[in-house]
């Protein structure tokens, strides 16, 4: 189960703290009927990565992805993953919408940073049709942050578009609980999917509000061990010819 322990310790520049739990496959069920008894509409997403074949980006800890959020608006993310927030540039802290987050995944902590630019309506959609190029889905400021953590041997032209992922996302507060929980569920074109249940919290806060949350999913019958699947290395590697969600 997360431990986040050292999120005591954290560097200034992470804002928040977000503890992930993977439903496990015999869960699986009871989670969806929790989330149909909740009253919560869930929001529909279409997500793509992209990447070279080999995965070169995602091996230097640089994402790329693209989001059409129905009903809501268009992004583009460009993420480092994993990072050392001292290491940044002081700049880039300082820039508008750029974030930095810690990660607790299992016993993992992972610490990440994020720029996102909003898109209009069917850019996306032009992209993934080959009509658009890549590249016009970033801002500026958006390329200039994977020019300094890119390979250097990695130009838009080898990118592959990897999608689409069908995600629906839920954002529900469980009675008896008093914290926001996020669920969502992505599922593959070959009907694989994976649930990954999740709460946000600040810093100082952090174990308080992990260990609750753990208490209250095992006190709810759902189980807190066990493998924990991250979504970005399972979807990429489906793309890419091998196994997605297990």
């Amino acid at each position: 189960m997360p431990n986040v322990q050292r999120s005591l310790e954290l560097d200034p520049a992470i804002h928040a703290v977000e503890v992930k739990i993977t439903a496990q496959i015999h869960d699986e069920a009871k989670v969806r009927r929790a989330l149909e008894h909740s009253g919560v509409e869930p929001e529909h997403r279409e997500i793509y990565f992209f990447d070279t074949r080999d995965l070169a980006l995602f091996d230097a800890g640089v994402v790329l992805r693209a989001r059409k959020i129905i009903d809501g608006a268009d992004d583009s993310t460009v993420k480092l993953r994993p990072v050392d927030p001292t290491t940044l540039a002081g700049a880039w802290k300082q820039t508008e919408g750029f974030e930095v987050e810690l990660d607790a995944v299992g016993d993992n902590m992972i610490c990440s940073a994020k720029l996102s630019s909003d898109q209009r309506r069917e850019e996306i959609d032009k992209v993934a049709a080959g009509e658009r190029e890549i590249r016009k889905l970033f801002s500026e400021a958006q390329e200039q942050l994977i020019l300094e953590h890119a390979p250097t041997d990695v130009s838009w032209p080898d990118l592959a578009i990897l999608g689409p992922v069908q995600v629906r996302k839920w954002k529900v507060d469980p009675k008896g609980f008093g914290e926001e929980v996020v669920a969502e569920e992505w599922t593959l074109p070959d009907g694989s999917d994976l649930i990954e249940l999740s709460i946000k919290t600040e810093p100082e806060r952090a174990k308080e509000v992990s260990d609750a949350f753990i208490a209250y999913l095992e006190e709810n019958g759902f189980t807190t061990e066990g493998e924990q699947q991250t979504k970005t290395r399972a979807t990429r590697s489906y793309f890419t010819g091998g196994e997605g969600f297990a």
